[in-house]
């Protein structure tokens, strides 16, 4: 492999427009080869923005074009599984948003394919790239709150930003509701902060307003770990005030740990003190995107792991098959 990595992007959508090609663009070992999606006035108008060599609605050029080393995968979640296989037969190696696949028996045979083709197959785990997260990790590994006792998370999207018409409701449809489109990716970014903790059983509630979507609008769920802490969620898009709340909260037997804003609060002087360092909100996406796509690429190029191995995207589709199983037997679902 020379030190320029040729990537396609599959998706032009939000996602691809504010979180990969710009940070793929500032790489210097990136080459943008080629943008796949099916809006064709949308394909040109990023060529000439992003200086994209090749830009095409067909993924079959994408595969069959040898000169492309690496794929992007930001399309809707029920194509990861079979445009990863596609790519890995093809020999790319690929890099997929979260979720990784709908269930885990997906996901068990992308991983098998990556081995035995000897590719990276990588998930964009952005949060674990994140100023302020990596920040909560190093004091939970110091225990600077104590002990981790409970924990919450939660992102709810305001309704008037979430329409659920058109290809969005096909889509989601297709792919997954509420949790596994809003939950997997804060359930990531929560078991990084806390640290390596065995997940033991979950239980979920799922709720779904409009009857013409199949998939949950909003869902509740209370995962356990083995040393006895918990982590809640909630997640919706059918909020009903006009801005999306994103939250983490930490709680130990000392002091607590919040993001959005961070915030952390200890003990000190018979009362508590916020101890937090000042971390600019604008450089916590950047970072995240930035960091992402540069260990990916140094991935390739340099022959290494990517520093987040595949066990962690693996156990987020346990834990989903465990949700929509506890959602559907109306009780809690121990983990292996």
């Amino acid at each position: 492999m020379t030190d320029k990595v040729r990537i396609a992007l599959i998706g032009g959508g939000l996602q691809a427009q504010t979180a990969y090609l710009p940070y793929l663009r500032k790489n210097r070992h990136v080459t943008i080869k080629a943008l796949c999606d099916t809006d064709e006035a949308k394909l040109h108008a990023l060529k000439l923005r992003f200086e994209i060599e090749t830009v095409t609605t067909s993924y079959n050029r994408i595969l069959n074009d040898e000169s492309i080393d690496a794929v992007i995968i930001t399309a809707p979640n029920y194509l990861h599984h079979p445009m990863a296989l596609a790519a890995l037969d093809y020999g790319k190696h690929v890099m997929l948003e979260l979720p990784m696949a709908l269930n885990s028996e997906q996901a068990e045979e992308m991983v098998t394919k990556a081995k035995e083709k000897k590719l990276l197959l990588a998930l964009a785990h952005s949060n674990h790239f994140r100023p302020d997260t990596i920040l909560m990790r190093q004091l939970m590994e110091r225990k600077e709150i104590g002990r981790l006792t409970y924990a919450k998370t939660g992102w709810l999207r305001s309704t008037e930003k979430w329409h659920l018409t058109g290809w969005r409701k096909e889509h989601l449809s297709a792919g997954g509701g509420a949790f596994l489109t809003l939950g997997i990716p804060i359930i990531d970014m929560s078991l990084f902060v806390i640290g390596n903790r065995t997940v033991t059983a979950i239980s979920g509630t799922a709720f779904k307003r409009n009857a013409e979507i199949e998939v949950e609008d909003s869902a509740v769920a209370q995962l356990r770990f083995a040393d006895n802490a918990m982590l809640t969620l909630e997640v919706s898009w059918i909020l009903h005030q006009p801005r999306d709340i994103l939250y983490l909260n930490v709680y130990g037997t000392k002091g607590a740990a919040l993001i959005n804003p961070l915030e952390i609060h200890r003990e000190m002087f018979n009362r508590l003190v916020n101890v937090a360092p000042s971390i600019d909100a604008k450089t916590i996406k950047p970072c995240s995107y930035q960091g992402q796509i540069n260990a990916f690429v140094a991935a390739i190029v340099e022959d290494k792991p990517y520093p987040i191995p595949l066990n962690a995207g693996l156990l987020l589709t346990k834990i989903s098959d465990a949700f929509y199983r506890s959602v559907d037997e109306g009780k809690e679902i121990t983990l292996n």
